[in-house]
């Protein structure tokens, strides 16, 4: 399970990484919630994912390599 302070401290990365105007995160709402633009949802969603999983660790995988 992964906390939702996690996820919004990726989300928050995200959108600084973002410093066009391509910037997602309208508000900053409290400890876990962020208010996301509407239009940037399925994109922000596929970022996400991909950060999860490139910060997941995998014990089988390890003992592949």
């Amino acid at each position: 399970m992964v906390k939702a302070t996690r996820v919004k401290q990726i989300l928050l990365q995200l959108d600084e990484e973002n410093r066009s105007n391509r910037r997602f995160v309208i508000a900053d709402l409290d400890e876990t919630h962020v208010l996301i633009s509407p239009e940037a949802v399925e994109r922000v969603k596929d970022d996400l994912e991909l950060a999860l999983e490139a910060n997941h660790w995998n014990p089988l995988q390890a003992e592949e390599e």
